[in-house]
């Protein structure tokens, strides 16, 4: 298949939906070779933060010299951000080439009357095959929605685990507290590996001090009491973490906790580095990688005239942490919302958590088949007393909300992650 054709591929087998269980990928990576065994493994899983941890895990690595392959979902840009080797994306003439080598394996396993692989599960496995091919040093492979059935979950052993913040999302399909959804994350954590954890909730805390007796699990916390923020705003922030300063360019108290896992992460890589044959990090590396970080659709400033903050929060956790760091950051300044929903997601909590700063909304409907109309979602906003316009073109709700903004006001697009790379580009464009 060529690129064109790998995209429309790709966009049938999306229309099958999801299933859990991990027969199908393992099935499908034995056909392949097992390219999932090519190189030492950082997984992560969490509900958020894991794409602003491994951002810092990546830089720092990359720093250092190593190659690097990362394995994103979601994506905001473009399909082949999802395999990423030091920060470049796969070709599009390798995509199609990898994608084409996984179709071949799935499509001889449904003639034999086996389950089809997922659209996930095909990307999965074709991340592995193209680390495989280029050689990477280190894979780094984030979940997707859970853990323990999660398809990225067919590691003998890995290098490192990660548990990002854990909260409650995918309810129906993880469970409905944060313990069920914690015990389901720790799936990925082998006997006698190796965690790196986020700070936690206490009953989260509780789940993971209890599996990690039972499972000799080494474990990295990251504590509150370890991190003391310096300095704060809009141009990115300076903290201590057990006693040395580091600074991050992202804003936010939250990136100062993902970039201080990211130091839990080295401080486990520097005692794992040399059984996986891979040299120690330095200290230099550590700064600049965290320095040098961005991570974009995370209270992302896209302009300053007036400002527009991108920010990828979608579910109830980080639509709490959004409406904080506005009320931070913009204090009774006039706030313009894009918004842009999916359908499973809990929006009647955002929309309590964002009315009480809402000037005024622009509603989108994302680009995907789990999207919620945003005519439903401007009408939902009206009920509530707030005005609402519902716009069919993205860059036509970037123009509106701007113009509404004046040079005084804020805009911030929030809802999903799935539209905000429309938001990036129809800014970039005026």
């Amino acid at each position: 298949m060529n690129y064109s054709e790998a995209l429309s591929y790709m966009t049938e087998k999306n229309k099958l939906g999801s299933r859990p269980g991990l027969s199908s990928i393992t099935e499908l990576l034995n056909r392949l070779g097992n390219p999932q065994l090519c190189a030492p493994v950082i997984h992560i899983a969490g509900t958020n933060g894991k794409g602003s941890i491994m951002a810092y895990v990546e830089r720092i690595l990359i720093e250092t010299g190593f190659m690097v392959g990362r394995y994103i979902s979601p994506t905001i840009f473009d399909y082949r951000e999802r395999f990423q080797i030091n920060g470049a994306y796969i070709s599009e003439e390798e995509t199609g080439d990898i994608l084409t080598i996984v179709r071949d394996a799935e499509m001889k396993m449904a003639e034999e009357g086996l389950d089809s692989p997922t659209a996930f599960e095909i990307e999965t496995a074709a991340a592995f095959l193209y680390f495989k091919r280029c050689n990477v040093d280190i894979m780094l492979i984030e979940c997707g929605m859970g853990g323990r059935l999660d398809a990225t979950n067919v590691f003998p052993d890995t290098m490192i685990n990660i548990l990002a913040s854990v909260s409650l999302d995918h309810m129906k399909e993880l469970g409905d507290t944060i313990s069920k959804i914690t015990k389901e994350k720790l799936g990925i954590v082998k006997t006698g590996g190796a965690l790196v954890t986020y700070p936690l909730v206490q009953e989260a805390e509780d789940v993971v001090n209890d599996y990690c007796c039972k499972h000799h699990v080494m474990r990295y916390a990251v504590k509150e009491e370890d991190i003391r923020i310096v300095r704060s705003d809009l141009n990115g922030t300076a903290f201590i973490y057990k006693g040395k300063k580091y600074e991050i360019q992202m804003p936010c108290d939250y990136q100062v906790r993902n970039a201080a896992t990211a130091l839990a992460v080295m401080e486990a890589f520097q005692k794992r580095a040399e059984s996986y044959g891979l040299k120690p990090v330095s200290e230099d590396a550590v700064r600049r990688g965290l320095r040098e970080t961005t991570w974009q659709g995370r209270f992302t400033v896209l302009s300053r005239n007036p400002y527009l903050i991108a920010d990828g929060a979608h579910n109830r956790d980080a639509w709490k942490v959004l409406a904080g760091n506005l009320n931070k950051y913009f204090t009774k300044r006039k706030i313009i919302y894009i918004i842009g929903v999916l359908r499973d997601k809990e929006y009647s909590v955002m929309l309590d958590c964002l009315l009480p700063s809402m000037e005024c909304a622009a509603t989108v409907t994302p680009e995907s088949p789990r999207a919620f109309d945003g005519e439903k979602l401007a009408e939902l906003i009206r009920q509530r007393e707030k005005p609402a316009r519902y716009f069919e073109s993205i860059p036509e709700a970037v123009f509106f909300a701007k113009e509404k903004a004046g040079t005084d006001g804020v805009v911030v697009a929030c809802g999903s992650l799935t539209f905000i790379g429309e938001v990036i580009r129809a800014n970039a464009k005026g």
